[in-house]
């Protein structure tokens, strides 16, 4: 009351309101040429700014922001101006919680700070000015206020602030500040600008920033320090973050080799050398506060950002880390038992990033050696074992969880071990072959009982594997990760499979059998699905067998040595109830892999045995439709979607979609439709078919150590034994027989046989000739309709019956060449006759067989020719009677007089056309007796002595179907001339030029 009668002038009977008062406040701010009167208006505003800010902010906020443009020389005038528009510009929240900046716009405080951000004298500079005030309060103030209005509207702001000649100059030098506070909060000001604006961050950085945040965090005590140690080191990432010129500049700097020192932390030597178990004795335990954990946390992650995959200076900053000697400390850090998880984790990830797709880098990382103490008792005189960083890092990945720490904790520092593993082995076959050399059985003495680290890498990866009973009750992880670290080494190189494969189970000394280790994880994966057991351990062994046999026929027969595998994927794959989705779909991708590779020539179960099984006991679709929940289900997703060897936030917690690794994604992924094709196609199928070898990746012509792949539609003759046929004219098998009288995959009779399919070639050529004469003819009668003058009507017609004739022409070639494969499926049913039978007293036989194989290559490539040269003939012809059609449609359009005397011509010609169609189609009920000919002729072979009679009767047709085929190409060269008489423009062939 005292305060309305000091500055109202009015007696108790005449009280004024707080608006009257108000407003007389401010026009005494606005009027008052008193700098004592002025200040004390703007103290009164300040103190009824906090109960009536609306109406303090109405009336006075054009006033105070006039006269702290105007009279800025008073600092205690300052200072109070500054609080009033601090009080009128802070949004209430509710105590204890953070203001809501996301609020509307009808917010007082909204309102009131775009008022000052709109002002058209641009207060703003006035501010930036005010930074550089000596008075604390003030430079405090201003601050504070640019603070609060970034909170409202940060954008606006921040192109003031960049208008401004000095503006983010002012900015900087708050870091350089020597009072704290100041310093503090000009740090979290910057923090906020430069949080997505890359001018700023940039104008930030070449204002000496980074010596300058580097230095604060030196003087706060490092990464050991308070919480200023973390704004600063945010601030440095939000400059580096997404700013390349800025990453630049910091590596030419020398800003990357100060990281290292941000990175010591003085850990235990005892605790790292013993793979993260803690030394009972050790009373010097560096204690990890929250503060010092975030304040690492935010180190790495600049590290990390420094080295993103994709990034163009991401080598650059690879090799100034290495040189800088970036790897140690980390290693150091990533080994200490004390750290928490989430800083082990992302030091983890950090080396792996380092080391990631450069060669240098991978190279020095393998030449690290860690001492280890050894286990036992700490008063031995043993000496510490030295150890590659590799192999501790793969303890990490599958080795025993520390005591007291949480499988959910420990899980993010597994996968971090496996993501630095990947990184090692990405892009380094060497690495892989290394690792792949160490790969053991487990001790005699078990390796249960056998110490971790008396172990080497492979070893302990198997041992973990093999052991999963006891591993898998206690933490499921380590089998998965044991899995995810083989498919590694073994992905995508043929030698370290074969390293995998010669391991064997059992003691030969003690009289147990050897197991391949192969088919020992399909045992333990057997044994995991009856014992119904945590998914993932079925899926890990699954997915782990997956990558192991792609492209890789040699452990295909090795897993079919022990038939009860198939039996076992079967059961698997048919089960409808207890059986989980995932783990069928995955046992139905193994079985196609399985049925896809099996190309060994001794394998224990050919294709033509697999075949049956899957077309009926599992069926092709039923096959397809697990196949295809698998990759349609949320997990197989979520695994695709992580990067190599993420499996985890790196925080802590473990995802509960995780299922699957990244190697098994990507190969799934590469081989899916070739997986979808094969598993459709017949075994004689999928070895003809041109389009299986390409899916198949060159491996259709796969025939163990000798031969060699060859491209769709190249003939290949290995020796002199070798046999070669074409199943198409596109398509080409080469099998390689290692000495004379090797059975053939031809069947008993391969002569014989060869002769037949020499002939079905022939007469599939023959085929292709006649449709293209057919072709030819028809667009002969449509030049002739072409160059007439022929109603629209009539010619509807003449189309309609030349479409109709095309029809009858391609359905004759259609069943024709269905009766070439029935054939071709008769003669490759004969195949479990043997050779050896046939030839065994024929000495003449492979005389013949030599002369008869060259007389097919030659027939062969020449059909091939043909076939192509006719290919292109008829599309081009095809083209012509597109054009002729469209010509036709626009003569009858245009209404042209038709010439009686041309009508008459062109019918007689068309009458001819169509005789010699009809002609064609007899020759063609010909050919088709033919062929039913030699079906009984196929059938009726019987013996070597009939093979003998034979050969010269076939030799004898073979020749008139040669003489035949001369006829029809003489034929085929007159129907040429004839079109080109017609005034067609026909290229010339072969048979032409000759």
């Amino acid at each position: 009351m005292d305060f309305f009668k000091r500055y109202g002038a009015i007696g108790p009977s005449q009280q004024q309101s707080p608006s009257e008062t108000i407003q007389r406040l401010a026009d005494r701010v606005e009027t008052s040429t008193l700098l004592e009167d002025k200040k004390a208006a703007v103290l009164g505003l300040k103190g009824l700014s906090r109960e009536y800010r609306k109406e303090t902010g109405e009336a006075a906020l054009l006033p105070l922001l006039k006269l702290l443009k105007e009279d800025n020389d008073d600092q205690n005038l300052l200072k109070a101006i500054l609080e009033t528009l601090i009080t009128l510009c802070t949004r209430d929240s509710p105590r204890g919680e953070t203001p809501n900046v996301g609020a509307a716009t009808s917010d007082v405080a909204s309102q009131f700070s775009q008022t000052i951000l709109d002002d058209g004298d641009d207060v703003i500079s006035t501010m930036l000015e005010l930074l550089g005030d000596a008075d604390f309060y003030v430079r405090y103030n201003t601050v504070q206020l640019l603070g609060t209005l970034h909170l409202h509207s940060g954008e606006e702001l921040q192109k003031r602030v960049l208008v401004s000649p000095m503006g983010v100059g002012r900015l900087v030098d708050l870091l350089s500040d020597q009072r704290d506070i100041i310093r503090n909060e000009g740090i979290q000001l910057l923090i906020a600008m430069t949080e997505t604006n890359a001018d700023i961050q940039k104008i930030v950085a070449f204002e000496n920033a980074f010596d300058r945040l580097l230095g604060i965090v030196d003087e706060e005590g490092g990464v050991r320090g308070n919480i200023v140690v973390q704004d600063c080191l945010q601030l440095l990432h939000n400059l580096l973050n997404y700013n390349v010129s800025n990453q630049n500049f910091f590596r030419e700097t020398s800003g990357v080799q100060r990281l290292p020192n941000l990175l010591i932390t003085d850990p235990s030597q005892t605790a790292a050398g013993r793979n993260g178990l803690p030394d009972a004795d050790a009373d010097d335990e560096i204690e990890w506060t929250v503060q010092h954990a975030r304040n690492m946390l935010v180190v790495l992650d600049v590290i990390r950002m420094l080295i993103q995959p994709g990034n163009t200076n991401t080598v650059s900053n690879q090799t100034a880390m290495q040189q800088c000697g970036t790897i140690p400390p980390l290693l150091q850090l990533a080994l200490a038992y004390e750290a928490p998880s989430s800083v082990r984790s992302q030091a983890l990830y950090a080396i792996g990033d380092i080391i990631r797709s450069h060669e240098a880098n991978q190279n020095l990382f393998q030449r690290i050696l860690i001492t280890t103490a050894p286990e036992g008792d700490a008063e031995s005189d043993a000496k510490p074992i030295p150890e590659p960083a590799i192999v501790i890092v793969i303890r990490l990945a599958v080795g025993k969880r520390p005591q007291g720490v949480a499988v959910n904790e420990y899980y993010i520092v597994r996968a971090a071990a496996a993501h630095l593993v990947q990184a090692y082995v990405g892009g380094n076959p060497d690495a892989q072959l290394a690792l792949a050399a160490t790969l053991t059985p487990p001790g005699d003495a078990g390796s249960a009982s056998e110490p971790e680290t008396h172990q080497s890498a492979g070893s302990l990866i198997v041992s973990v594997l093999l052991d999963w009973r006891e591993t898998g009750s206690e933490d499921v992880w380590r089998v998965w990760y044991a899995s995810m670290l083989l498919s590694t080494i073994l992905r995508d190189h043929i030698e370290c499979k074969e390293q995998a494969l010669k391991i064997t189970i059992g003691d030969i000394a003690q009289g147990e059998e050897p197991f391949p280790l192969l088919n020992e994880l399909m045992s333990q994966a057997r044994q995991a699905a009856q014992s119904e057991s945590d998914a993932r351990l079925s899926l890990a062994i699954f997915t782990l067998v997956c990558v192991w046999l792609v492209d890789f026929p040699r452990g295909v027969s090795t897993l079919l040595d022990e038939s009860s595998n198939v039996a076992f994927l079967v059961e698997q794959i048919n089960g409808s109830s207890g059986v989980n989705a995932l783990v069928q779909g995955a046992a139905a991708f193994l079985f196609g892999l399985v049925y896809q590779f099996d190309l060994e020539p001794e394998t224990p179960m050919s294709r033509e045995n697999l075949y049956p099984i899957l077309s009926k006991r599992v069926g092709a679709d039923q096959l397809l439709i697990r196949v295809q929940r698998l990759r349609d289900s949320k997990e197989f997703q979520y695994a695709v979607g992580l990067a190599s060897g993420t499996h985890s936030n790196a925080y802590g917690g473990i995802p509960i979609e995780v299922y699957f690794d990244n190697v098994f994604t990507d190969v799934f992924k590469k081989h899916y439709e070739g997986f979808r094709v094969a598993v459709r196609l017949g075994p004689g199928e999928a070895m003809a078919n041109p389009n299986y070898a390409y899916l198949q990746g060159g491996m259709a012509g796969y025939a163990g150590s000798v031969g060699s792949n060859s491209a769709p539609g190249t003939p290949s003759l290995a020796g002199a034994a070798s046999i070669s046929r074409a199943a198409s004219p596109a398509a080409t098998l080469t099998t390689s027989t290692s000495a004379p009288g090797a059975t053939s995959v031809y069947g008993p009779h391969p002569t014989e046989h060869m002769v037949a399919q020499s002939e079905f070639d022939a007469l599939n050529d023959k085929l292709a000739d006649q449709s293209s004469q057919i072709e030819a003819l028809k667009h002969e009668l449509e030049a002739a309709k072409a160059g007439s003058k022929i109603d629209l009507n009539d010619t509807s017609e003449q189309l309609a019956q030349e479409r109709e004739m095309r029809a009858r022409a391609e359905a004759e070639s259609a069943t024709y060449a269905a009766e070439v494969n029935v054939l071709r499926q008769e003669l490759s049913n004969m195949q479990t006759q043997s050779l050896e039978e046939t030839l065994a007293d024929d000495s003449t036989g492979a005389v013949k067989l030599t002369e008869l194989e060259s007389q097919l290559s030659e027939l062969k490539i020449k059909s091939e020719q043909d076939s192509s040269n006719w290919n292109t003939l008829r599309d081009e012809l095809q083209k012509k009677l597109a054009n002729a059609e469209k010509q036709v449609v626009k003569a009858a359009a245009a209404g042209r007089n038709t010439n009686k005397k041309k009508e008459q011509q062109q019918a007689t010609a068309i009458e001819s056309l169509k005789s010699d169609l009809k002609a064609k189609d007899d020759e063609i009920s010909k050919l088709n007796l033919l062929v039913e000919e030699l079906n009984e002729k196929v059938k009726a072979v019987d013996g070597v002595e009939e093979l003998k009679e034979k050969i010269a009767g076939l030799e004898k047709e073979q020749e008139d179907l040669l003489v035949y085929l001369a006829d029809q190409d003489q034929q085929s060269k007159e129907y040429r001339d004839m079109l080109r008489k017609h005034g067609e423009d026909i290229p010339l062939s072969d048979d032409d030029d000759e």
